[in-house]
């Protein structure tokens, strides 16, 4: 049976007469307000620069015939910049009408203030009344509304030695309204322990916060120990990224792997072998590899095998298995091969090549047989479908790109022969507006009943922005015969959103989703008039129109959304209808390590028609501490249609509650990672209770060898009549090794042994000691020295390269920083320690001047008898510091910002040190307060 689609006929006729009724309504408060006296500004909207001034005019019209005196013109509230407004009182005649000009200037106070719109009261006399009214109007701000963040270097080092290391993010609201922003940390490639990896910032105008990130080395790549921290903000406000940046992260290693260019490839370079063990009786043998090397100067290689060996039947299955070949700008895969962007399911095994020519155009050939596995004798090697296509990219990825694709799949199972064809293009017009367009066209031919299906795709969607509106709207339509992954779909989502204030934000959003699918005969029978079991057929609809308000309060996020929904399910055999009032509401926090959320929806619903109504309840609370993170749900009655269709076909009174927890954890100086998982679930709907607990662990015997572990406990208990449970088990152990790429023909390897040269002879002698922990650059490649003060750099091409120190911790090499590489060099280096110069900078401040500097960032230089200029930045603390070596210096401030009474100032320094601090005294420029004496 299928049911007949839309909202029912009653409801639409009580809708439209409501709406009816405020549209009346409102028409007639509007023709109320036409009065004799009127009172507005004569633009509605003003738009302002910073420090710009500005003015606007109060336009009050007598259309009375008597004359009015207008007594009082006052600003709502104390505006900052309000340069002019009139303040005496006036007569206006009948008939007249004045424009008064109204002044503003648009300084930082004034550009912080957090409403947009600028009220005044006026208050007038007639002969018969006195009343007050208010006149206002909006000022749009230019202003930079992202967020930035970033560090106050680009090169951030950890020491793996040390337990927990930090960096510090700088966070600055470059816009002058408060924001409440979400950050987002992660970690590419993954193996960095971030915490908080989420954190909620309250930023005033134009504000700068400085957060602390703590970070661990959850796997150390010791290869390539690069990472790079997406750092990712959203304005809990709209939801919308407001700002990014990728930050820069190097682990220091003693042993550090040299790849110039883009040599340096992918992949975590480890093998591993385990024993699998599961309650089932089916144990094997696994082994998983992964690594990446270069074949020649202009040819690199990755591969990924994934096996499986069952001892007791002498059985084995490979899967996950490929090689990939890639030369400049062409990539080829052999064996397991997946692929995306086609509108219908790409994975197998074969062959895929893609190259890029021009700027921005790619092309991508594939064919390949539909199976999982690559090879085996434990699964029965059936024959899958076999697939070709082609698909062809264009375009950037700014303002204009689309894809082109094509698959033909003949299926000998269904002995069906499927073609599909997908075009989709993007349009952004001015940053603000995007436009995507998608066409497809498929055909599929059943073979042995001769019955065959032709179909097409359309899609249009919008995204854009326009002032304060927001505007999306999504669709998409495929008949049902249609042969891509949107088969017999129909989607339709408009969502219009206002933003009221930095805090404040409403939308109203219509969907309505359809599922009707309809496919060709089973081709192992013939088609049969009247006969209902060689075809397939379901249908699922949502259509639901909502409202919802959402605001913050400091660190507190709220969302409030009501809607109507209706939802049907329908197959041969049965049909399914629920109707429902629903209101939903979100609260969440992040207080320091804590975080909260909480999601309830209520509904008030009836199924299938019927009179009576229920009601029902769905709820999730989710904590979450650094690590540790536990969620709880709970459903009482059908919040779904698909509830309705439980096996045992349970009355609406039922519950459901689910429980999972979980704990990531390094231990043991992070020699000893792991996480452990918990849940259960205990539903009256279906009668069953199931319960699980997941562990994974790692153990570093050494820097190249681990041990794993996993386990997983699962348990099963029927509460229905004919009751029956079940427990699973499986466990894997495993040992691992991380592979160091071995120097490849043509490079070479370069250690060095750095020590303290305290006689300068470049010598390593008795009484000298080596530097351990030094950080140690080759070019941009990082390093850091061992206990003994050597580090190692393998792979290293021949060329020329610049040896460097931690200079700004004190060291300085003794020899000449350029090293000339064509053969392994092994070499001790001396440093000398430089001496450090501490100084600050101090405000001389004028009597009741109340005013806070910021000397953040403001560079100071030391300058040498030979003429080689330092430099040293001013810290949040008003402080600076230098390491010199032995000589005189002439230390001074290029900044037009202040006066300083003294901005150069020469020092001494010698190899006892230098224990003084220099102090520059500024003072504010062209600030001169004056008090009056009584």
């Amino acid at each position: 049976m299928k049911p007949q689609n839309g909202i029912p006929i009653s409801l639409l006729r009580r809708t439209i007469l409501f709406f009816v009724i405020v549209f009346l309504h409102f028409s007639l408060a509007f023709a109320q307000e036409k009065k004799d006296i009127q009172i507005h500004f004569e633009n509605d909207s003003v738009a302002v620069e910073k420090g710009s001034t500005f003015s606007n005019f109060l336009v009050i019209e007598n259309k009375s015939s008597e004359e009015i005196t207008i007594q009082n013109i006052i600003p709502k509230e104390k505006y900052p910049g309000l340069l002019f407004y009139p303040k005496n009182d006036f007569i206006l005649g009948a008939g007249q009408s004045k424009n008064l000009p109204v002044k503003l200037i648009a300084n930082v106070d004034f550009m912080k203030l957090r409403s947009n719109e600028i009220q005044f009261q006026i208050s007038y006399v007639t002969p018969t009344i006195t009343r007050t009214e208010n006149a206002s109007f909006f000022v749009t701000k230019g202003e930079n509304k992202n967020i930035a963040i970033y560090t106050a270097t680009y090169e951030n080092f950890i020491n793996p030695a040390v337990p927990e290391s930090s960096i510090l993010l700088t966070v600055e609201n470059q816009g002058y309204s408060k924001r409440t922003v979400k950050i987002d940390l992660q970690s590419i490639p993954d193996g960095l322990e971030m915490m908080p990896k989420q954190q909620t910032v309250s930023l005033e105008g134009l504000e700068k916060q400085t957060i602390e990130i703590k970070i661990a080395v959850r796997k150390q790549n010791t290869i390539y120990p690069e990472f790079n921290i997406n750092a990712i903000v959203t304005d809990l406000l709209d939801n919308k990224i407001v700002g990014s940046n990728t930050l820069y992260l190097v682990v220091l290693s003693h042993n550090r792997q040299i790849a110039r260019g883009n040599e340096a490839m992918g992949g975590s370079n480890f093998a591993e072998i385990s024993y699998n063990e599961n309650s089932s009786g089916f144990n094997y043998f696994q082994l998983r590899g992964n690594t990446a090397f270069r074949v020649t100067d202009n040819l690199r290689s990755r591969f990924n095998i994934s096996a499986d060996y069952y001892h007791e039947d002498g059985r084995y299955n490979f899967y996950d298995t490929w090689l990939e070949l890639e030369r400049k700008n062409t990539v080829l895969r052999v064996g397991n091969v997946n692929s995306n962007d086609y509108d219908y399911p790409i994975f197998g095994r074969g062959g895929k090549v893609s190259t890029k020519f021009g700027k921005n155009n790619q092309i991508e050939i594939l064919a390949l047989e539909n199976n999982y596995n690559l090879y085996g004798t434990y699964f029965q090697q059936t024959k899958g479908s076999t697939m070709v296509g082609a698909k062809y990219g264009f375009g950037n990825a700014k303002s204009f790109n689309g894809k082109v694709s094509y698959i033909f799949d003949h299926d000998p199972r269904f002995n069906i022969d499927t073609q599909v064809a997908n075009a989709v293009t993007s349009l952004l017009i001015n940053d603000k507006h995007t436009i995507r367009m998608e066409m497809g066209l498929s055909h599929e031919e059943g073979l042995s009943n001769k019955d065959e299906n032709a179909g097409a795709l359309m899609g249009a969607n919008y995204e854009g922005k326009i002032g304060r509106w927001d505007i999306q709207s999504f669709n998409s339509f495929a008949t049902k015969s249609y042969a891509g992954i949107k088969r017999g779909s129909f989607f339709s989502n408009q969502r219009i959103g206002h933003q009221f204030s930095a805090s404040q934000r409403a939308f109203i959003q219509y969907q309505n989703s359809q599922v009707e699918p309809e496919f060709l005969s089973f081709q192992s029978e013939p088609i049969q008039p009247g006969n209902t079991a060689n075809l397939r057929y379901y249908f699922n609809s949502t259509e639901a129109l909502g409202l919802g308000y959402q605001f913050s309060l400091k660190k507190w996020n709220f969302l409030l959304s009501p809607k109507v929904e209706n939802q049907k399910t329908a197959n041969f055999y049965t049909s399914q209808e629920l109707f429902s009032y629903k209101l939903e509401a979100n609260i969440s926090t992040t207080l320091g390590a804590h975080g909260f959320n909480l999601t309830a929806e209520y509904s008030y619903s009836k199924e299938n028609n019927k009179q009576d109504w229920f009601n029902s309840l769905k709820t999730t609370l989710s904590y979450r501490y650094k690590s540790f993170s536990l969620n709880g749900t709970a459903q009482w009655n059908a919040t779904s249609v698909f509830d309705l269709t439980s096996y045992y076909n349970a009355d609406r009174n039922f519950a459901n509650y689910n429980v999972y927890a979980s704990y990531n954890f390094q231990m043991l100086n992070h020699n000893l990672t792991g996480s452990f998982s918990a849940g259960a679930f205990y539903s009256e709907l279906y009668k069953n209770l199931n319960s699980n607990i997941t562990g994974n662990l790692e153990y570093k015997i050494s820097p190249s060898w681990s041990t794993t572990g996993y386990f997983n406990l699962s348990g099963y208990k029927s509460t229905a009549e004919y009751a029956s449970s079940g427990s699973y088990y499986q466990f894997r152990v495993g040992i691992k090794k991380y592979f160091t790429t071995a120097t490849a023909l043509g490079n070479h390897k370069v250690a060095f042994q750095f020590f303290e040269d305290k006689n300068y002879n470049g010598l390593l002698e008795s009484g000298e000691s080596v530097l351990a922990n030094e950080i140690v650059k080759l070019d941009n490649y990082v390093a850091m020295t061992d206990k003994n003060g050597k580090v190692v750099f393998q792979n290293v091409p021949e060329g020329t390269y610049t040896l460097k120190v931690n200079e700004s911790a004190g060291s300085r090499l003794m020899t000449d920083p350029v090293i000339m590489v064509h053969n392994n060099i092994n070499r001790k280096v001396g440093l000398v320690k430089n001496i450090r110069v501490t100084g600050k900078l101090t405000e001389i401040k004028q009597a009741y001047d109340t005013v806070e500097t910021d000397v953040t960032g403001i560079v100071v230089y030391a300058k040498g008898e030979d003429g080689k200029i330092y430099t040293a930045v001013v810290n949040p603390k008003n402080e600076f510091e230098f390491f010199l070596k032995d000589g005189k210096y002439d230390l001074y401030i290029e900044n037009d910002k202040y006066s300083y009474t003294q901005p150069t100032q020469t020092i001494l320094v010698t190899k006892e040190g230098y224990s003084k601090t220099v102090v520059f005294e500024y003072k504010k420029k062209d600030t001169i307060i004056k008090v009056k004496k009584f």
